[in-house]
């Protein structure tokens, strides 16, 4: 199957669809759509894309400092880039600067979250939107018949959930913006830990015998828990704990003054005993204040 086609059940039945290529008329027909869209934008209230930054500044969303740190993580990622492209490191060394990477590419985008989001609500973001839902409606068609899938603009409109849709629009933006699914694959960090068998396929790290670890190399499960060598759960401290986090211990009871076992009643509250021949009750549970991950 090429990149321009998906297969997707429709009515019970498989159907193969393609992405079309477009044409001069499409591209004059979507520009009226943004058009369109802009305006109804701009009469709305929307601020253009230009007086974004002010916007945000205004807002107290972004400021000298925040610029400032993105800067720094921009430096840093292009840094930690060159160490890895350089080599001549252990590669525990250079293991530590894929993960530093990893985290500073999640900060950078939690950092300019706040811009991408409300760029989608400026007129042009709308009138891209508006542009490209009108490009999806035209171009996705049966491949048998070329025939479009969608009736209308409107049509795809009313039905853009359906998973039809919802393929047809990622194909198309794969297309025309350049987007990968195998983007987060293609960063330099993850090619790196990849070639190296440091994570698996799902970009999860792994130890030497492919089994699941956090980036410290601790053993966990597919939860997230962190197990010991024979699949038990352990805090990360490697204590024994339950499923519920509980540390796993004999436990021996407590003794009062002179040196004798104090019974706990059914209430839970810890009462002296009335003569030296106490039973000593068998090992429970304690509950720890540090559960596992």
């Amino acid at each position: 199957m090429s990149d321009f086609s998906f297969k997707c059940e429709v009515d019970g039945q498989e159907k193969e669809f393609d992405i079309k290529t477009v044409t001069l008329n499409d591209q004059r027909e979507s520009q009226k759509i943004y058009n369109q869209a802009f305006s109804d934008a701009v009469k709305s209230g929307s601020i253009v894309r230009a007086r974004l930054d002010d916007l945000l500044t205004q807002q107290g969303l972004w400021n000298d400092n925040k610029e400032k740190e993105f800067r720094t993580i921009q430096k840093e990622l292009a840094d930690l880039d060159k160490v890895l492209a350089k080599g001549g490191i252990s590669l525990k060394q250079a293991k530590q600067s894929a993960v530093k990477m990893k985290k500073l590419r999640e900060d950078m985008r939690d950092l300019i979250s706040v811009k991408t989001n409300l760029d989608t609500h400026t007129a042009e973001g709308q009138a891209d939107n508006a542009r490209f839902n009108y490009l999806v409606s035209v171009c996705v068609v049966y491949k048998d018949t070329k025939k479009p899938y969608f009736n209308s603009y409107e049509d795809y409109l009313n039905r853009a959930s359906e998973l039809v849709a919802i393929l047809g629009a990622q194909k198309l933006a794969s297309i025309m913006y350049g987007l990968d699914s195998d983007f987060e694959k293609k960063l330099p960090e993850n090619k790196f830990l990849l070639k190296y068998k440091l994570v698996n396929d799902n970009l999860e790290y792994v130890d030497s015998k492919g089994r699941l670890v956090d980036e410290d190399g601790r053993l966990i499960n597919e939860d997230g828990r962190f197990i010991n060598e024979q699949g038990q759960f352990i805090d990360k401290d490697g204590n024994l704990v339950d499923d519920t986090g509980e540390f796993v211990v004999d436990f021996t009871p407590f003794t009062d003054d002179d040196g004798k076992p104090i019974v706990v009643d059914n209430n839970e509250t810890q009462t002296e005993p009335q003569s030296s021949e106490v039973e000593t009750p068998k090992p429970r549970k304690t509950k720890s204040a540090d559960k596992s991950a």
